[in-house]
């Protein structure tokens, strides 16, 4: 076996990840960069409590590594499944030092929930501080921005790098749909509700030409929907503490995520619990692979779904008489 330097084998995991990735896309950047960074740092540890390579790890040093680092049970889960692509290579199938190191259990917490009258308060706020604010003010442009932002969010259920992705040609007005970019570049059209398309009418109109006036005209702020106070293209910090601002307002601490998970709850109870959709279609709106991800995201319980089975379904219910 040919003996392998630590960043040598770095330098090959970089390059396996990046021609990696699932239903004929590559793994996204961030997973390849978060990946890596995982075995960069358990590597770093390794080297420094005498473990000559890569090639020389074993279980017991991984597991001594994993401890000292104190990482997360979902921090070590993740590394381990990097690990095992990394030193993979180096063993015989399914013998790497990550295959015989167990993966922790990851107990997912709860997700926040919002209410539906939370959800309608919020908004409510969001609209009067735009209609409080002076006509053709930096405040008005701000405040409709950040209305236009809310609908979005909560009426569409986008993530928040979605919306600061948004460029003006993916808006269609007249089909009153928004075509998004969302992970691993997968590519979406999502439905807009009316009051989505009223305030981001009002955003384009009333406060974005004089937001872009303030900055030197670039190609970003000459394409994105939402500017930032200097003219810029919106970060996603700079949106996170607007939807926290609102959010505090009524009492609420969250930011962007709660919106979409509210989204979705809501989306699947229908309004005031009556007639809502199918986890399908919420699954399709927020973009999801797997069907299993948007039945946590909105709390769908197995039960729930037998409910729904038996009161839906022709044959649902037993036959009586």
């Amino acid at each position: 076996m040919a003996v392998e330097t630590w960043e040598t084998s770095l330098e090959q995991l970089a390059a396996r990840l990046a021609t990696q990735g699932a239903r004929s896309r590559t793994l996204a950047i961030g997973s390849q960069q978060v990946y890596l960074g995982d075995c960069r740092r358990l590597g770093t540890w390794l080297a420094s409590n005498g473990v000559s390579g890569p090639e020389a790890v074993t279980a017991s040093s991984l597991q001594a590594a994993l401890r000292a680092l104190g990482w997360s049970p979902a921090t070590r889960r993740r590394a381990l499944t990097a690990v095992r692509e990394w030193l993979g290579p180096l063993h015989p199938p399914g013998r790497s030092p990550a295959d015989l190191v167990a993966s922790p259990k990851v107990v997912q917490p709860p997700i926040p929930r919002l209410s539906q009258a939370d959800a309608a308060a919020l908004v409510d706020r969001s609209a009067a501080r735009a209609r409080a604010t002076a006509p053709r003010s930096m405040q008005q442009a701000l405040a409709l921005r950040d209305l236009a932002m809310v609908e979005l969010l909560y009426g569409s259920g986008l993530r928040r790098a979605e919306v600061c992705g948004l460029v003006l040609p993916s808006l269609d007005f007249e089909a009153e749909t928004v075509r998004l970019v969302g992970k691993g570049g997968k590519l979406r059209t999502v439905p807009l509700t009316e009051p989505s398309v009223d305030a981001l009418r009002d955003w384009l109109v009333q406060g974005r030409p004089l937001m872009a006036g303030v900055g030197p005209v670039t190609p970003r702020s000459r394409a994105h929907v939402f500017l930032s106070r200097n003219g810029r293209g919106l970060d996603g910090s700079t949106l996170y503490r607007v939807v926290a601002r609102h959010l505090r307002e009524g009492g609420r601490a969250g930011g962007p995520h709660l919106l979409r998970h509210a989204a979705a709850t809501h989306l699947l109870e229908g309004p005031d619990g009556v007639g809502g959709a199918h986890l399908r279609v919420v699954q399709e709106v927020l973009g999801h692979a797997s069907l299993a991800t948007t039945q946590r995201y909105t709390g769908v319980t197995t039960k729930a779904l037998q409910r729904a089975l038996r009161d839906g379904h022709p044959r649902g219910e037993p036959q009586r008489g």
